[in-house]
């Protein structure tokens, strides 16, 4: 199939047949392998794919990068399709901290008291155990460790450290929220963000993440920008694989590259239908869950285990306890939140313009006016 041939990006987005979900569930499972390494085997711990990039990149953040590179994609068409602000920040509201919170209670309440050295009393009043449930909520001020728990992991005192990206995402959603409210999601904009986050990447590392995470997230969306456009050829796909392969081994641009060709690899197999891939997340979406929970889960293991382990060992024991919790958390708490989408509170409702009823009059007579 010759590149000109191949279906736009519009006419894969207009099928409702997709791998979203088993991309998104990959990526969450490559974060959790990731992490076993470390939390496994102890800090410093390298992986083989942060070896073949030469430190470039990670297992962890190249599964953020498809994360942030779908999302790009579903929040600018969510925007699009239903500019609604009201509408939009519940949505996402719906999406993100029903499935946190419950996690977070679930840490500081069941995991903290299970697993900390000091008396229960020092736990719970401790500060720093209602940092740990206020400040992760709240997102903009993550804290890492509960009272006394995980002391002497292979990983020490950290609690879930997979909490950091979600400031990010959420970050990404304000902002198009502002771009679309300013009339400004648009191509040309979307495109100069996008390459303005490339260069800054390069140029500068006093923006922290955010250059980084965008250049995943704004990938995204200006493909979904350009959509009728973009043709979906495998050797196009192949091309971007072949360019995403030489800098890694190089040794330099490894991030840049997932952004600028990683974003067309991940929506070409996003929307080429793979029989039973298609169809990965009818009886629910386990992705998120997985996110959020295996992390604790997998330094749980650890403690249970008495130390440092093979990571394959801390994988395969917290595996399938994360799909457990990924599947209840789903079942009672994300999708019942998401089942509330079209009932919008009572704050976000707009009120209606009163009816002034207005007094009979009687008939004008006819003739000239």
């Amino acid at each position: 199939m010759s590149p000109h041939s191949a279906p736009t990006l519009q006419t894969r987005l207009d099928s409702r047949r997709n791998n979203l979900d088993f991309l998104r569930f990959a990526a969450a499972a490559g974060v959790l392998f990731s992490h076993a390494f470390p939390l496994g085997e102890g800090k410093g711990t390298v992986e083989p794919l942060e070896s073949f990039t030469r430190g470039q990149l990670s297992l962890g953040r190249l599964g953020v990068a498809v994360f942030l590179i779908i999302s790009g994609v579903l929040i600018t068409r969510s925007w699009e399709r239903t500019p609604d602000t009201a509408r939009f920040i519940w949505a996402r509201v719906l999406r993100i901290f029903p499935g946190l919170g419950a996690m977070l209670l679930l840490t500081v309440g069941v995991l903290g008291p299970a697993f900390t050295r000091l008396p229960l009393g020092d736990y719970f009043t401790s500060p720093d155990t209602a940092l740990y449930l206020l400040g992760n909520f709240a997102l903009n001020w993550p804290q890492w460790h509960l009272p006394g728990v995980f002391e002497a992991n292979a990983y020490p005192h950290a609690v879930n450290g997979s909490l950091w990206t979600l400031k990010y995402e959420v970050g990404f959603y304000v902002l198009t929220l502002g771009l679309g409210l300013a009339g400004l999601l648009r191509r040309g904009v979307v495109i100069f963000g996008f390459v303005g986050a490339a260069v800054a990447t390069f140029v500068t590392g006093r923006l922290g993440f955010w250059p980084e995470l965008y250049l995943y997230f704004g990938g995204g969306a200006a493909l979904y920008q350009w959509r009728a456009h973009v043709r979906m050829s495998p050797w196009v796909a192949a091309a971007c694989v072949a360019g995403w392969l030489v800098t890694a081994r190089l040794g330099y641009g490894c991030r840049i590259a997932t952004g600028l060709l990683g974003g067309y690899v991940v929506l070409y197999l996003a929307f080429r239908p793979l029989g039973a891939l298609a169809d990965f997340g009818r009886r629910g979406d386990l992705s998120y869950g997985v996110y959020l929970y295996a992390f604790p889960v997998q330094q749980t293991v650890s403690a249970l285990l008495g130390g440092r382990t093979a990571w394959w060992v801390n994988a395969a024991v917290a595996l399938p306890c994360v799909l457990l919790l990924a599947a209840v958390s789903w079942r009672w708490v994300e999708q019942p939140a998401l089942r509330r989408k079209d009932r919008l509170p009572a704050w976000a409702r707009r009120p209606a313009a009163p009816v002034t009823a207005l007094p009979e009059t009687p008939p004008r007579p006819a003739g000239p006016r």
